[in-house]
Protein backbone atom coordinates (compact mmCIF):
# COMPACT_ATOMS: atom_id res chain seq x y z
CA UNK A 1 0.00 0.00 0.00
CA UNK A 2 1.34 3.40 -1.11
CA UNK A 3 0.64 6.93 0.55
CA UNK A 4 0.88 10.65 -0.43
CA UNK A 5 0.23 12.88 1.50
CA UNK A 6 -0.74 16.98 0.30
CA UNK A 7 1.61 18.32 -2.77
CA UNK A 8 5.06 16.75 -1.75
CA UNK A 9 7.56 17.10 -3.93
CA UNK A 10 9.65 14.13 -4.85
CA UNK A 11 13.50 15.16 -5.61
CA UNK A 12 16.42 13.21 -7.05
CA UNK A 13 17.12 9.68 -5.14
CA UNK A 14 19.30 10.65 -2.07
CA UNK A 15 19.14 14.31 -2.59
CA UNK A 16 15.69 15.49 -0.81
CA UNK A 17 16.80 15.00 2.47
CA UNK A 18 20.06 15.63 4.03
CA UNK A 19 20.38 12.90 6.95
CA UNK A 20 23.24 13.49 9.51
CA UNK A 21 24.43 11.54 12.50
CA UNK A 22 24.85 15.02 14.95
CA UNK A 23 21.74 16.42 16.92
CA UNK A 24 18.31 13.68 16.99
CA UNK A 25 15.52 15.60 18.04
CA UNK A 26 13.39 13.64 20.63
CA UNK A 27 9.85 14.46 21.60
CA UNK A 28 6.49 13.14 22.84
CA UNK A 29 3.19 13.86 20.72
CA UNK A 30 -0.03 11.69 20.81
CA UNK A 31 1.16 9.42 23.14
CA UNK A 32 3.85 8.22 20.84
CA UNK A 33 7.62 8.45 21.45
CA UNK A 34 9.71 10.06 18.40
CA UNK A 35 13.76 10.12 17.56
CA UNK A 36 14.68 11.76 14.41
CA UNK A 37 17.59 13.58 12.84
CA UNK A 38 15.78 16.15 11.75
CA UNK A 39 13.01 18.30 13.38
CA UNK A 40 9.81 16.77 12.26
CA UNK A 41 6.27 19.15 12.06
CA UNK A 42 3.17 18.05 13.59
CA UNK A 43 1.83 17.48 10.54
CA UNK A 44 4.39 14.80 9.49
CA UNK A 45 4.26 13.56 12.39
CA UNK A 46 -0.36 13.23 12.21
CA UNK A 47 0.67 11.47 8.58
CA UNK A 48 3.21 9.18 9.88
CA UNK A 49 0.49 8.22 12.60
CA UNK A 50 -1.77 7.14 10.04
CA UNK A 51 0.45 5.10 7.95
CA UNK A 52 1.00 3.09 11.26
CA UNK A 53 -2.69 2.03 11.23
CA UNK A 54 -2.51 1.03 7.88
CA UNK A 55 -1.87 -2.27 6.77
CA UNK A 56 1.97 -3.40 5.29
CA UNK A 57 2.64 -4.55 2.34
CA UNK A 58 3.49 -8.44 2.19
CA UNK A 59 6.46 -10.45 0.30
CA UNK A 60 5.93 -13.86 -0.79
CA UNK A 61 9.46 -14.74 -0.83
CA UNK A 62 11.03 -15.24 2.41
CA UNK A 63 14.21 -13.89 1.56
CA UNK A 64 13.19 -10.54 0.13
CA UNK A 65 14.62 -8.12 2.93
CA UNK A 66 13.12 -6.32 4.89
CA UNK A 67 9.98 -7.22 6.98
CA UNK A 68 6.19 -5.65 7.23
CA UNK A 69 6.27 -2.01 5.25
CA UNK A 70 4.57 0.58 4.58
CA UNK A 71 5.81 3.27 1.59
CA UNK A 72 4.58 6.38 1.66
CA UNK A 73 5.39 10.04 0.34
CA UNK A 74 5.40 13.12 2.58
CA UNK A 75 5.94 16.94 2.00
CA UNK A 76 9.18 17.64 3.34
CA UNK A 77 10.38 13.69 3.99
CA UNK A 78 9.59 12.64 0.31
CA UNK A 79 9.43 8.93 -0.23
CA UNK A 80 10.13 6.52 2.83
CA UNK A 81 9.79 3.25 4.14
CA UNK A 82 7.49 3.03 7.42
CA UNK A 83 9.00 -0.50 9.36
CA UNK A 84 6.74 -2.19 11.64
CA UNK A 85 8.24 -4.63 14.39
CA UNK A 86 6.18 -7.59 14.32
CA UNK A 87 6.83 -10.97 16.44
CA UNK A 88 7.75 -14.28 14.62
CA UNK A 89 7.50 -17.78 15.79
CA UNK A 90 5.00 -19.67 18.39
CA UNK A 91 4.26 -16.24 20.32
CA UNK A 92 2.87 -14.61 17.27
CA UNK A 93 -0.31 -16.16 17.29
CA UNK A 94 -1.28 -14.20 20.58
CA UNK A 95 0.78 -11.13 20.25
CA UNK A 96 1.54 -9.68 17.08
CA UNK A 97 2.95 -6.52 17.59
CA UNK A 98 3.73 -6.10 21.15
CA UNK A 99 7.62 -6.07 22.46
CA UNK A 100 8.02 -6.63 26.17
CA UNK A 101 10.70 -3.43 27.41
CA UNK A 102 13.88 -4.70 28.52
CA UNK A 103 16.21 -2.10 27.19
CA UNK A 104 16.14 -0.05 24.15
CA UNK A 105 13.15 0.28 22.46
CA UNK A 106 13.75 -1.67 18.85
CA UNK A 107 13.43 1.10 16.70
CA UNK A 108 15.59 3.09 18.56
CA UNK A 109 18.20 0.48 18.64
CA UNK A 110 17.93 -0.40 14.87
CA UNK A 111 17.98 3.74 14.07
CA UNK A 112 21.17 4.32 15.89
CA UNK A 113 23.11 1.46 14.50
CA UNK A 114 21.83 2.48 11.20
CA UNK A 115 23.55 6.24 11.84
CA UNK A 116 26.70 4.64 13.20
CA UNK A 117 26.69 1.93 10.37
CA UNK A 118 26.68 5.37 7.95
CA UNK A 119 29.30 7.10 9.47
CA UNK A 120 31.52 3.92 9.24
CA UNK A 121 31.59 4.64 5.70
CA UNK A 122 29.00 1.80 5.24
CA UNK A 123 26.22 2.10 2.69
CA UNK A 124 22.80 1.59 4.39
CA UNK A 125 19.26 2.55 4.13
CA UNK A 126 19.20 6.02 5.82
CA UNK A 127 17.33 6.29 8.92
CA UNK A 128 15.25 9.46 9.19
CA UNK A 129 13.12 8.96 12.15
CA UNK A 130 11.60 6.03 14.76
CA UNK A 131 8.57 6.13 17.26
CA UNK A 132 7.05 4.01 20.00
CA UNK A 133 3.51 3.40 21.56
CA UNK A 134 2.92 1.63 25.30
CA UNK A 135 5.15 1.66 28.49
CA UNK A 136 6.23 -1.88 29.95
CA UNK A 137 4.87 -3.36 26.60
CA UNK A 138 5.35 -1.35 23.32
CA UNK A 139 4.67 -1.23 19.56
CA UNK A 140 7.58 0.48 17.29
CA UNK A 141 8.54 1.88 13.94
CA UNK A 142 11.29 3.05 12.44
CA UNK A 143 11.02 5.39 8.76
CA UNK A 144 14.12 5.35 6.39
CA UNK A 145 14.30 6.77 3.00
CA UNK A 146 13.06 4.62 0.10
CA UNK A 147 16.19 3.39 -1.91
CA UNK A 148 14.48 3.81 -5.55
CA UNK A 149 14.33 1.44 -7.81
CA UNK A 150 15.92 -1.72 -6.21
CA UNK A 151 16.16 -5.03 -6.19
CA UNK A 152 17.32 -7.27 -3.55
CA UNK A 153 20.50 -9.18 -4.14
CA UNK A 154 18.91 -12.73 -3.21
CA UNK A 155 16.37 -11.90 -6.84
CA UNK A 156 18.94 -10.49 -8.81
CA UNK A 157 20.89 -13.31 -8.35
CA UNK A 158 18.09 -15.45 -9.45
CA UNK A 159 17.46 -13.52 -12.42
CA UNK A 160 20.76 -11.95 -13.37
CA UNK A 161 23.68 -14.52 -11.82
CA UNK A 162 26.14 -13.20 -13.56
CA UNK A 163 25.50 -9.67 -13.20
CA UNK A 164 24.71 -10.66 -9.37
CA UNK A 165 28.73 -12.21 -9.48
CA UNK A 166 30.21 -8.69 -10.90
CA UNK A 167 28.20 -6.91 -7.63
CA UNK A 168 30.16 -8.86 -5.26
CA UNK A 169 33.91 -7.01 -4.58
CA UNK A 170 31.72 -3.87 -3.81
CA UNK A 171 29.16 -5.94 -1.52
CA UNK A 172 32.07 -7.62 0.52
CA UNK A 173 33.70 -3.72 0.56
CA UNK A 174 30.37 -2.51 2.01
CA UNK A 175 30.17 -5.56 4.87
CA UNK A 176 33.93 -4.99 6.00
CA UNK A 177 33.27 -1.32 6.69
CA UNK A 178 30.89 -2.99 9.31
CA UNK A 179 33.15 -5.46 9.96
CA UNK A 180 35.76 -3.04 10.18
CA UNK A 181 33.70 -1.05 13.18
CA UNK A 182 33.01 -4.55 14.65
CA UNK A 183 28.69 -4.27 14.21
CA UNK A 184 27.75 -7.54 13.50
CA UNK A 185 24.39 -7.75 11.97
CA UNK A 186 23.84 -11.20 12.94
CA UNK A 187 21.32 -11.86 10.00
CA UNK A 188 22.84 -10.67 6.88
CA UNK A 189 22.04 -12.31 3.37
CA UNK A 190 21.14 -11.68 0.42
CA UNK A 191 17.71 -10.32 0.76
CA UNK A 192 19.09 -8.01 3.32
CA UNK A 193 21.40 -6.21 0.98
CA UNK A 194 19.64 -4.00 -2.00
CA UNK A 195 20.69 -2.75 -5.17
CA UNK A 196 19.82 0.04 -6.92
CA UNK A 197 19.17 1.02 -10.94
CA UNK A 198 23.08 2.63 -10.54
CA UNK A 199 23.99 -1.00 -8.62
CA UNK A 200 25.05 0.63 -5.72
CA UNK A 201 24.67 -1.90 -3.27
CA UNK A 202 22.78 -1.07 0.46
CA UNK A 203 22.20 -3.21 3.87
CA UNK A 204 19.38 -2.90 5.31
CA UNK A 205 17.12 -4.61 8.78
CA UNK A 206 19.52 -4.03 11.62
CA UNK A 207 17.14 -4.95 14.34
CA UNK A 208 19.52 -7.46 15.41
CA UNK A 209 22.72 -5.79 15.20
CA UNK A 210 25.41 -5.25 18.24
CA UNK A 211 28.84 -4.86 19.27
CA UNK A 212 31.15 -7.77 18.66
CA UNK A 213 33.80 -8.16 20.95
CA UNK A 214 35.79 -10.60 19.57
CA UNK A 215 38.46 -10.33 17.14
CA UNK A 216 37.75 -8.88 13.06
CA UNK A 217 38.92 -12.03 12.01
CA UNK A 218 35.93 -14.38 14.26
CA UNK A 219 33.29 -11.53 13.29
CA UNK A 220 34.46 -11.92 9.27
CA UNK A 221 33.86 -15.63 10.08
CA UNK A 222 30.22 -15.20 11.90
CA UNK A 223 29.32 -13.16 8.39
CA UNK A 224 30.35 -15.90 5.78
CA UNK A 225 28.52 -18.82 8.11
CA UNK A 226 25.26 -16.98 7.88
CA UNK A 227 25.63 -15.25 4.51
CA UNK A 228 26.67 -19.20 3.31
CA UNK A 229 23.54 -20.87 5.20
CA UNK A 230 21.00 -18.40 3.31
CA UNK A 231 22.67 -19.16 0.17
CA UNK A 232 21.69 -23.09 0.39
CA UNK A 233 18.72 -22.66 2.63
CA UNK A 234 16.96 -20.56 -0.06
CA UNK A 235 18.92 -22.45 -3.42
CA UNK A 236 20.77 -19.51 -4.38
CA UNK A 237 23.71 -19.71 -6.81
CA UNK A 238 26.63 -21.33 -5.45
CA UNK A 239 28.91 -18.71 -6.46
CA UNK A 240 27.70 -16.80 -3.80
CA UNK A 241 29.16 -18.28 -1.45
CA UNK A 242 32.57 -17.14 -2.71
CA UNK A 243 31.68 -13.77 -1.20
CA UNK A 244 35.30 -12.32 -0.84
CA UNK A 245 34.72 -11.49 2.75
CA UNK A 246 38.20 -12.19 3.98
CA UNK A 247 39.77 -10.78 0.69
CA UNK A 248 41.32 -7.27 0.79
CA UNK A 249 39.94 -5.91 -3.01
CA UNK A 250 40.83 -2.51 -3.25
Amino acid sequence: MKFRFGNGVRLLPGRWLKVTTGKIYKRKYQSYQWGAVIDLSTGSLDNLIRIFASEPETHADTLEGRGPARYAVIPKLGSIVVKCYKRGGVISRINKQYYLKTGAVRSKKEFEFLLAAAKSGASVSKPIAYASLGGIFYKAWLITEVIEDHISFARLSRDKKEKAVTLMPSIARNIRRLIQNKIHHVDLHPGNILIDKYDRNYIIDFDKAYYFSGSRDKLTGLYQKRWNKAVHKHRLPEVLTSLPLFQRTP
